[in-house]
C-alpha cells in the first residue's frame, strides 16, 4: 500500500485537475477529453482480447461527433439513456447469470460493449455538462466529488479494515467493510458539499447514493470483463491506477444514473 499509494495520489490529481480545469475554463476542450477517455479505454478493451478495433475507432469517434452536434438535444440524449440501460440489462445477463468462468467475448460483443456501454456511458459527460435546464459545469463537478471520494474512502477503508471479501471470483480486493465504509463516509461528503449545486438534503443523499451504486457497479462489471480475458489491469499506462479503462469504470454507470436522477428530482 505505501508502495502505490503515492502513485495513486499523484496520478489520480492529475486526472481531476484535468477534468475540473477543462470543465470550467475549456468546455471544447473537456468534451474532447470525454472523447478520449472513452476512446482510450475502447482501445484497451480490443488490446486486452487481442483483437483488431479499427472499426471501432470510427465508430466511437462518429459516436461522439453526434454527441458534439447534440450535446444540448434533450431527446438524443434520453434515447441514448434508454439504449444504454437497455444494453446494461443484456451485458449484466450475459456476464453474471449462473456461474460463468469462461465467455466468448468475440468480436462482436467488444463492439457491443465499446459504443453501448463505454462510450454512451462516457457520452454523458457532455450531456449532463451541456445540459441547459442547470448548471452542468457544477453540478458535474459535484458528481466528480462524490465519486472519486467514494472510490478513496472505499479503497483506504478496504485497505485498513477490510476482512470480508463481497466477490472473491470477480473482484477478491472488494470487501464489505469497504463498500459500507465508503458508503456512509461518501454520503456525509456529499451533505457537507450540497450547498454548491443548491441541493436540498433528499437530492444530495439520494444522487450521492445512486452515484455511490453505480459507480461500485461499474466496478464490478469491469472486473469480470477483465477476469473473463485473463487480465489484471486494462493496461499499465496510469500509474497507480492500472488503465483508462481501469480509472473511468466507476463513473460508466454513475453518469447515465446521475442525468436520469437530474432529469426526474432536480
Amino acid at each position: 500500500m505505501n508502495k502505490v499509494l503515492p502513485q495513486r495520489i499523484a496520478t489520480g490529481l492529475v486526472y481531476a485537475f484535468s477534468l475540473i480545469a477543462s470543465l470550467f475554463f475549456a468546455p471544447n476542450l473537456f468534451m474532447f477529453i470525454a472523447f478520449i477517455l472513452a476512446l482510450a479505454s475502447v482501445l484497451e478493451l480490443h488490446h486486452m482480447s487481442e483483437k483488431t478495433p479499427i472499426l471501432m475507432i470510427l465508430g466511437v469517434s462518429l459516436f461522439f461527433g453526434c454527441c458534439f452536434f447534440f450535446r444540448t438535444h434533450q431527446n438524443f440524449a434520453l434515447s441514448a439513456l434508454f439504449i444504454f440501460f437497455g444494453f446494461c440489462v443484456f451485458l449484466a445477463l450475459l456476464l453474471f447469470k449462473g456461474k460463468k468462468e469462461t465467455l466468448d467475448l468475440n468480436a462482436a460483443l467488444l463492439s457491443a460493449i465499446s459504443i453501448f456501454y463505454i462510450s454512451i456511458g462516457m457520452s454523458f459527460l457532455i450531456f449532463i455538462a451541456q445540459n441547459e435546464n442547470y448548471n452542468g459545469a457544477v453540478v458535474l463537478a459535484f458528481i466528480f466529488f462524490v465519486q472519486w471520494s467514494n472510490d478513496s474512502f472505499s479503497y483506504l477503508i478496504g485497505k485498513w479494515k477490510g476482512k470480508k471479501i463481497l466477490f472473491p471470483s470477480i473482484s477478491p480486493k472488494k470487501t464489505l467493510e469497504g463498500y459500507v465504509g465508503g458508503l456512509l463516509c461518501t454520503l456525509l461528503f456529499a451533505l457537507a458539499v450540497k450547498n454548491l449545486v443548491d441541493f436540498d438534503y433528499t437530492q444530495a443523499i439520494g444522487l450521492a447514493f445512486l452515484i455511490c451504486l453505480g459507480g461500485n457497479t461499474g466496478d464490478l462489471v469491469e472486473s469480470k470483463i477483465k477476469r473473463l480475458l485473463g487480465k489484471k489491469d486494462s493496461s499499465q499506462l496510469l500509474p497507480g491506477h492500472g488503465g483508462f479503462f481501469d480509472r473511468i469504470d466507476s463513473i460508466i454507470i454513475s453518469l447515465p444514473i446521475s442525468y436520469l436522477f437530474l432529469q426526474l428530482f432536480y
